[in-house]
């Protein structure tokens, strides 16, 4: 959790373990996925899903947001403003639960 919050940026499962074997150098990969799983279902830990891109996970924000990828780096950042969409119109029979905004480009450190 505290990598996470260090981070302010979703993260990889890599990412995650990466950072935090900085700071428990025998951290397995065994008791990260058993963390992982633990705080998903606990609502303390949220998986975000991208087309072509590895499962992220953030801290719960208690409000929708946006998303940026860095087309170079590839990582994932929060964007910090009010998502205003329209209602979707989904096909009859249809159940929208959920969604998505995704921006792209290239982010401040690769664009330097």
């Amino acid at each position: 959790m505290e990598v996470l919050q260090e981070a302010k940026r979703p993260l990889t499962r890599d990412e995650i373990l990466s950072l935090a074997r900085k700071k428990i150098p025998r951290l397995g990969s065994s008791t990260l996925n058993l963390a992982i799983r633990k705080f998903s279902e606990a609502f303390d830990l949220v998986g975000v899903d991208f087309p072509g891109q590895p499962r992220r996970y953030e801290l719960p924000s208690g409000r929708e947001h946006p998303h940026f990828i860095c087309r170079k780096c590839n990582r994932v950042y929060d964007l910090d403003c009010v998502m205003q969409l329209p209602p979707p119109r989904a096909p009859k029979g249809y159940v929208v639960t959920g969604g998505e905004v995704i921006y792209s480009g290239i982010c401040g450190a690769c664009n330097q």
